[in-house]
């Protein structure tokens, strides 16, 4: 039996992820603690699992602390700084102490694991481990963040070999252009923010613990602070979801780690209404369900793009739309909608997919794996934001989904969209395929046999 410290950010993904990682150790006979910046106490003991807070919460985005919007908000921000210049050193080690990085390494003494999975956002519990001694494994819910050969930046619609983007000289361009806004913003914040920007103060809380920073970190690859040049890292997706590449050495892909224990908070109402919607379409064989959700991580308003997917279903009255609006969008700020339109603030995602026929949505890795996981065909809409466009382009080369525009998709298009996905046996067929390749990572005990690999490897 192995002690094995989890430590997972607040994002809801990724709490899911861990607790059912946690599961599975716990059932082969380790001893799982999770671990977080912020307080997640209650929602880990409603399943029975042991909880440590450790660091700050800050320890994961220390440019989020002053996010001004506008220009003006900016120019005000900058002021004030240039107003405190004075103070630079002194406010420089209040932002490094803030995240706690000597309370850290103590914590991780404390526990002593036998090995550390860490989020690889969390840079300071990285460093904190490292500095203890503690052996570290990092772990991702995202395809390739890492430039590779013939791989577009994971941030950008891509496809190796479809058009002139795609083409060798169109990759090498894309990662140009993406390395040299990087390296501009993190100029510009530097600048602006006095050295108290995300990377100045990693690199102070590196010194303080000891990390080899400019050795371990590489820091034009991916939107995170920096990627890690030796540490080993855990890909929670199946590589064959990815465009074919030589995969980064460093990273193993063991599979998408599903949660299927996870539910939303009961509500009778809503568990009666789903209840109806499935046996209609258990009743009814020409009947179709649909499954529509853009997450809980982006805030922009989107009840444009939803009215048009409700408009796009209400002309056929033998579909049924379940839409969970992630509590970003008041169902009754979207007015008046059809008998087979059933607006949830949140949906018991995994239920539904289990009872859908096609899912349109923000093309997020969790829903796409989970999408995949349940046998349902996508049509995606991603933002412009994170690796979801990347995400997009994979799941429609490998002909399991479409993408579309949502700022120019009508709801003509997006019903068109939604038949062919309905009615293309094709796809149907390629999407069992890839479900039958991502649950074979969990037929095999992919995941749990990496790490005790990588447990016999540390030891």
């Amino acid at each position: 039996m192995a002690r094995i410290l989890l430590v997972t950010s607040e994002m809801a993904g990724r709490i899911n992820v861990t607790c059912e990682l946690a599961h599975r150790l716990r059932t082969a006979g380790h001893e799982p603690t999770i671990a977080c910046p912020v307080d997640i106490s209650a929602r880990i003991a409603e399943l029975g699992m042991t909880f440590t807070r450790i660091g700050a919460a800050a320890s994961r985005h220390p440019d989020s602390a002053d996010p001004p919007s506008r220009i003006t908000g900016r120019l005000a921000a900058f002021l004030r700084r240039l107003g405190g210049l004075r103070h630079l050193a002194a406010n420089r080690t209040a932002r490094v102490d803030a995240l706690e990085p000597e309370g850290l390494v103590a914590s991780m003494r404390t526990l002593a694991p036998d090995l550390a999975l860490i989020d690889i956002e969390l840079p300071v519990p990285v460093m904190a481990a490292w500095a203890a001694g503690v052996p570290v494994v990092l772990w991702t819910t995202m395809l390739s963040v890492w430039r590779r050969p013939g791989l577009p930046p994971l941030g950008s619609a891509i496809t190796p070999g479809v058009g002139r983007s795609g083409s060798r000289i169109g990759i090498a361009l894309a990662w140009l252009r993406f390395r040299t806004w990087k390296w501009l913003r993190m100029q510009r914040l530097r600048i602006t923010r006095m050295g108290t920007d995300q990377i100045s103060v990693l690199r102070r809380v590196a010194a303080r613990t000891g990390f080899p920073f400019d050795e371990e970190t590489a820091r034009y690859e991916w939107l995170l602070p920096f990627t890690y040049r030796t540490l080993p890292v855990l890909s929670f997706n199946a590589f064959e979801l990815e465009f074919p590449h030589d995969p980064q050495p460093t990273c193993r892909y063991v599979g998408p780690v599903l949660n299927p224990r996870r539910r939303t908070t009961p509500d009778p109402d809503i568990d009666r209404s789903l209840e109806a919607i499935y046996g209609r379409r258990s009743a009814d064989p020409s009947r179709r369900l649909i499954y529509c959700a853009f997450g809980a991580w982006h805030k922009g308003d989107d009840r444009d793009f939803v009215r048009r997917v409700i408009e796009a279903v209400a002309t056929r009255p033998d579909w049924d739309l379940v839409a969970g609006l992630g509590d970003r969008i008041d169902p009754s700020s979207l007015g008046e909608v059809p008998g087979n339109v059933h607006l949830l603030r949140w949906a018991p995602q995994l239920e539904v997919l289990g009872n859908a026929d096609v899912a349109i949505h923000h093309a997020g890795i969790g829903s796409v794996n989970e999408c995949i996981a349940s046998g349902v065909p996508m049509v995606l809409y991603p933002f412009d934001f994170l690796d979801q466009p990347g995400n997009a382009a994979r799941v429609a080369f490998h002909g399991i989904g479409e993408v579309g525009d949502r700022r120019s998709d009508s709801a003509d298009v997006i019903r068109e969209r939604l038949e062919r996905m309905l009615g293309d046996g094709d796809v149907r067929r390629r999407v069992e395929q890839m479900r039958t390749v991502l649950l074979g990572y969990e037929t095999d005990n992919r995941a749990l046999d990496e790490i005790e690999r990588l447990l016999s490897d540390s030891g």
